[in-house]
């Protein structure tokens, strides 16, 4: 009885500490860096105060910008900073400026380029493991951003279900922790098969899913977003691991994107946003509940 205990309040503990994550996305640019460093400690400070537990990096090499060693370094101090401030992190991995333009390759082409990706974020992973003081990363989180589009046929969504699962036992290889990715939705796919999708890929890959619920980039109305995240949260059945509630407006809808916060009303409604389902919460982003020039 007593062993049965133990299973039981390891599970319950394991659904509680899932449904405590409240994560802000920090999402580094390069226009990060100019920012003075003196500023860094008090943002994470702000970020706690204003009700959050875990900071989401959302990669930590993107292209050129963040590969070389001073830059690497930058961002540990960094992350650091945020331990300090008493935030879990959650690393992201390696982001790619070209890949949308990669993912319309032919799946087998893509297919080699998956393999390249896990290779490069194994080795990202290792770097922040040995790094970072012991036990401050609580997840990955993969850039990767998974559309009712680009998967909506099988042989690309074989590959990509192949990727993953390779990625998250890999990932598990170097610590067992949870491995994260996000979605969104365009009205390319029915609500109903967009998450017989992400229900398919989770199962095979163990990867947990955070939904983007398209607020600031308004491609769908409000009542066709709420078509799809009622569809993907299921609690008697699947269900997403959490939603991301986006905390901007976005002003410019070419490929060069551009957005301004949500206003001081707007900002504080979306702030008690909840995910359904006890899931994860996550906002996006850091930059635009902080003015990280001028933090206060």
């Amino acid at each position: 009885m007593r062993i049965i205990l133990a299973i039981l309040f390891c599970v319950l503990s394991s659904i509680a500490s899932a449904s405590d994550v409240r994560g802000i996305f920090f999402q580094p640019r390069e226009s990060d860096l100019t920012i003075p460093v003196e500023n860094w400690p008090t943002i994470f400070t702000l970020a706690k105060t204003k009700g959050f537990n875990t900071l989401v990096i959302q990669w930590t090499a993107f292209g050129n910008t963040f590969s070389s060693p001073k830059n690497q370094a930058w961002l540990k101090d960094r992350m650091l900073e945020a331990s300090k401030a008493e935030l879990k992190l959650i690393v992201g991995l390696g982001g790619d400026p070209e890949i949308f333009t990669r993912l319309k390759q032919p799946p087998s082409i893509v297919g080699s380029y998956f393999r390249k990706m896990n290779e490069a974020n194994l080795l990202l992973a290792q770097h922040w493991v040995k790094v970072l003081p012991k036990d401050a990363i609580s997840g990955w989180y993969l850039p990767l951003e998974i559309d009712d589009r680009q998967w909506r046929e099988l042989p690309p969504r074989v590959e990509l279900t192949k990727y993953l699962k390779r990625q998250v036992m890999d990932l598990n290889a170097v610590t067992p922790l949870p491995v994260y990715i996000s979605s969104f939705f365009t009205g390319n796919m029915t609500p109903e098969r967009y998450a017989v999708m992400l229900e398919s890929i989770e199962s095979q890959s163990k990867v947990y899913f955070w939904i983007q619920n398209g607020g600031g980039t308004n491609k769908l109305m409000a009542l066709e977003r709420d078509l799809y995240i009622s569809a993907i949260t299921k609690c008697a059945g699947y269900a997403a691991s959490g939603i991301i509630f986006e905390l901007f407006q976005q002003t410019q809808v070419d490929s060069n994107f551009a957005a301004k916060p949500l206003s001081p009303t707007e900002m504080n409604k979306a702030l008690q946003q909840k995910s359904p389902c006890q899931g994860d919460n996550l906002f996006f982003a850091l930059n635009y509940v902080i003015d990280f020039t001028d933090p206060k």
